[in-house]
């Protein structure tokens, strides 16, 4: 948005997320914002009356009364908003992460976008542990408090997603100069009716930072179409990454699939779950089928098997 643009009240209420009720409410009552007129009367916001807007709302959702902020000024909207988020998740707020959830809520995906790119990806087992789950957290914080809209994560998931397709890119074309000698080879899935993709493409850049073979066939795959393939691909490793319950959309309960999969694949291929709702099986990473907890506990199984 330019600075000298001007925004119709439609175009307000798109871009905030607020009602026109709310906007004129704001407007009259608490004298929030002062919009130009055209010459036909009607009213012309600036690219400022949009972003007071954007803080306005968050302060609202942070506890703050419109009547008490509704007159400062954006700076100091700025510094209120800095100390509630920070209140919010100060343990968290270093390095990148800091000032995700600021974007996010103010829906500044221009600069969330560039505050990715610039996120160096090198070390991309790194990658996944110290920026991709902070960030996820980060986001479960916000959407939990009702600070980060259903909306706003979707958005930024999807940004995020750009960023583990880059990696991925980057990993394939170092690993192409150098052909891998690796026995071990993964397929990845989440059950039928689980359509939560983005832990599923972690573990992916997960098992690719460490250098071995993986087929990605991404959410709500059928138990049977999982095995097939893994048989296929002459897998060594399944991994299933489970979010839902039955209950919560899934076709049939986690551990049923799971058992599913490893009547048709057999005993000499080992089946890994993981996720929220994965059923509580062994630990031992020598096991036909174990879980684990954890993306530190995934990495560290990664760094252990046969190479």
């Amino acid at each position: 948005m330019g600075q000298s643009e001007t925004f119709s009240i439609r175009q307000m209420v798109e871009l905030t997320g607020l009602t026109e009720f709310t906007v004129r409410g704001w407007e009259t009552r608490y004298g929030a914002f002062r919009p130009q007129r055209s010459k036909t009367g009607r009213r012309e916001y600036r690219k400022v009356d949009i972003e007071r807007a954007l803080l306005l709302r968050e302060l609202l959702k942070r506890g703050h009364k419109i009547g008490k902020v509704a007159g400062l000024g954006v700076k100091k909207l700025q510094e209120l908003f800095s100390e509630s988020d920070a209140e919010l998740s100060h343990e968290i707020r270093s390095g990148p992460t800091g000032q995700f959830a600021e974007l996010i809520a103010l829906q500044k995906w221009s600069e969330l976008r560039a505050l990715i790119a610039k996120v160096p990806i090198q070390n991309t087992s790194n990658l996944v542990i110290e920026f991709f789950l902070p960030i996820m957290k980060q986001m479960a914080i916000g959407v939990n408090a009702g600070i980060i809209s259903i909306s706003q994560e979707h958005v930024g998931s999807s940004l995020l997603k750009e960023k583990i397709y880059s990696a991925l890119v980057d990993l394939e074309a170092k690993q192409s100069l150098s052909k891998s000698r690796m026995t071990s080879r993964f397929v990845l899935a989440a059950p039928e009716g689980d359509y939560h993709d983005i832990g599923l493409l972690l573990a992916h850049l997960l098992i690719r930072s460490h250098g071995f073979t993986s087929l990605n066939l991404g959410p709500h795959t059928p138990a049977r179409d999982l095995s097939e393939t893994a048989l296929r691909f002459n897998a060594s490793h399944v991994l299933v990454v489970t979010t839902v319950s039955k209950k919560g959309g899934a076709a049939q309960e986690p551990l049923s699939f799971i058992r599913d999969v490893q009547r048709q694949v057999g005993s000499h291929l080992q089946v890994i779950v993981a996720g929220p709702q994965a059923p509580v099986v062994s630990l031992d990473p020598r096991s036909s089928l174990c879980g684990f907890g954890s993306f530190h506990e995934l990495d560290s199984f990664l760094q252990k098997i046969e190479r």
